[in-house]
């Protein structure tokens, strides 16, 4: 199937597949190669009938990870869960394992709840919390604590079983250690989520973002778009070249749509509802919104 561009290797469970003749709403998890380099998903932008999807849907998980930490995902999260809302969607969000958390300081788990404008338990958002700022596996370990994958799948199910799309949000990489025997990829697994993956639009940006996907794809987990966030403002001509560079080059070999760059935005820690409406407003994001729309629209 060829929509706008893209050609679509449909990844629909069986049991989904005989709703996909209902009207608009939903249209399959996906992976997408891009043959252009360019993408947008074809898709109405109506508001979703809640009372259809409600009688319907089989709840849907979406994992968002990063090539790196630090690349924005958590903006990402926050701006998709507040758009997908804005179109009629009940969204929630999930934070499975943070690190670097402050007592009395904001959280990524805090933040994506407030953009998501949810108000389910912190313990199932963010089952695990730890205050150093290293891998999870390390962070427990200094705490004394022992994170169990049993306890994260259960507060996922939770969550998922109360909207109709729940996003979550990784800890760094897909190699990055939750236990000793498992990391954010082998979780990834374990959900069964399409995975949106976020990753730097400067240099190093195609190493890092063609080693994400390549692993994802030897676990054979859905990718639906690849997402180019500016970490750092390109300030000089050499850097908006390396820029221009990192983004034409990954639209060229990621075989996957590739969204960006999102612009540099300073001080979003300390200013997220700001950011969370400005970044709503990027074009780029509402490609993203689109595609993600699409998606989750064809796994009902």
């Amino acid at each position: 199937m060829i929509i706008a561009g893209l050609t679509m290797h449909s990844a629909v469970p069986r049991p989904l597949r005989k709703l996909r003749g209902r009207s608009c709403i939903w249209r399959s998890s996906m992976i997408c190669r891009a043959r252009s380099g360019t993408a947008t998903a074809a898709t109405c932008e109506k508001k979703v009938d809640s009372k259809w999807l409600m009688a319907n849907s089989v709840k849907l998980g979406m994992f968002i990870t990063g090539t790196d930490t630090a690349v924005g995902k958590t903006l990402v999260t926050a701006v998709l869960a507040r758009s997908l809302k804005g179109l009629g969607l009940d969204v929630g969000v999930m934070k499975p394992v943070e690190t670097g958390v402050v007592k009395g300081r904001s959280s990524d788990a805090v933040r994506l709840t407030h953009a998501a404008q949810v108000s389910d338990s912190p313990d199932l958002v963010c089952p695990y919390a730890f205050r150093l700022p290293v891998a999870p596996l390390d962070a427990a370990r200094t705490e004394r604590q022992t994170i169990k994958i049993s306890t994260i799948m259960k507060a996922y199910r939770a969550l998922q079983a109360q909207h109709d799309l729940l996003l979550v949000e990784g800890a760094g990489g897909v190699h990055v250690p939750i236990t000793p025997m498992i990391d954010v990829l082998d979780l990834i697994e374990k959900l069964k989520a399409p995975v949106l993956v976020v990753g730097r639009a400067g240099l190093g940006g195609v190493n890092h973002a063609m080693l994400t996907l390549n692993v994802l794809r030897e676990r054979k987990i859905p990718i639906l778009a690849l997402v180019l966030n500016q970490t750092v403002p390109a300030k000089t001509a050499v850097a908006r070249r390396q820029e221009r560079s990192t983004v034409e080059l990954l639209r060229e070999s990621a075989g996957v749509p590739v969204i960006g760059p999102l612009p540099y935005m300073a001080g979003v820690d300390a200013r997220v509802e700001r950011a969370v409406e400005t970044m709503a407003a990027n074009s780029e994001m509402k490609k993203l919104t689109k595609l993600v729309l699409a998606s989750a629209r064809g796994s009902h």
